[in-house]
């Protein structure tokens, strides 16, 4: 009986100490480390999640820009970060996917060297032509690209870009040769579709859907399972028989390699529980972006069959961005 009594009085302290523990875990600042400067999409994107997740966390979210080589800078310093919960990367397609596909300067292995949270977000690409063009379908615009080159330029948001991939494959598996034309945004690809400058762009659907609304230019067609919120009336290319085209862009939260999986539990239901509201869900909308929430293995199977998707066409592409 005083046997068990001592046990029992050596366990004690270890049980106590465990809300203790989760309770410092809670307290501890975190840090979201964004690639890009202040003021842009993926910054307003981060304050609009920081600020969520401060209330259910229990403790203070900060947003950290560290902008450079197309987030390439955030990724590695949040890769050799501690694994503790404390410092997170607002990571997206472009950075985890497109950089190690097109770049030999990449630094990290977006597989091995981060542990998923949880997507944040998904966004569509639409494809547009200006509101001149006779062209009124996607299988148009690739038979007037057949029968006149100039006709397959499109412009994309900039070199190395999810669209100019998207163009690239639709050429591909069309047998037409399209060309994708680097910009610096969208916003001047969509000034070029306006002024009827370029013959198509594959840009997001934020930078088009109101100018479709309009009447100042035609989206033929976005990417995706199912139609765009923000294009409810304009057909996937699923839906018109183009197949393999149902991935989307992606925003979403990563850690460290080595962050414990109760930490990643706990930043991932936080996560869901912010991206729930609909409050939220609206003002990510404005950003042209739909709530995705999910697990942290779905997240990791999602940046796998992006690399996997994505690669053969890269390198088919021939492009590079060294």
């Amino acid at each position: 009986m005083k046997l068990k009594m001592m046990f029992a009085s050596m366990a004690l302290p270890a049980l106590v100490l465990l809300p203790l523990a989760s309770h410092a875990q809670q307290a501890t600042p975190v840090r979201l480390v964004v690639g890009y400067p202040a003021g842009g999409s993926s910054d307003a994107l981060a304050r609009m999640i920081a600020e969520k997740l401060r209330d259910d966390l229990g403790t203070t979210v900060l947003v950290e820009n560290r902008p450079g080589a197309g987030g390439q800078i955030a990724a590695d310093f949040v890769r050799q970060a501690p694994a503790d919960g404390s410092t997170v990367l607002v990571a997206n397609t472009h950075m985890m996917v497109m950089l190690p596909l097109t770049s030999k300067s990449t630094k990290y292995n977006s597989v091995t060297d981060f542990k998923a949270i949880g997507r944040i977000t998904s966004f569509y690409n639409a494809i547009a032509v200006p509101v001149s063009s006779p062209v009124t379908s996607v299988a148009q615009w690739l038979e007037a690209a057949r029968k006149d080159p100039a006709q397959g330029n499109f412009g994309v948001p900039a070199a190395g870009s999810l669209g100019q991939f998207i163009g690239f494959r639709l050429g591909q598996d069309a047998k037409t040769s399209l060309l994708p034309v680097p910009y610096k945004g969208a916003a001047p690809v969509v000034q070029d579709l306006l002024g009827g400058q370029v013959a198509a762009g594959i840009v997001p659907v934020l930078d088009v859907a109101p100018h479709h609304a309009s009447g100042k230019l035609k989206v033929l067609a976005v990417n995706g399972a199912s139609r765009a919120q923000l294009l409810p009336n304009v057909p996937t290319l699923k839906e018109l028989g183009v197949a393999g085209f149902d991935s989307l862009e992606w925003t979403a939260l990563l850690a460290p390699a080595a962050t414990p999986k109760p930490v990643i539990d706990r930043l991932n239901a936080a996560l869901n529980k912010a991206l729930a509201g609909k409050e939220l869900q609206q003002r990510l909308l404005q950003l042209g972006m739909e709530a995705a929430p999910g697990t942290s293995e779905a997240l990791s199977q999602q940046i796998s069959g992006d690399l996997e998707r994505w690669g053969p066409v890269v390198k088919a592409s021939g492009f590079t961005i060294d």
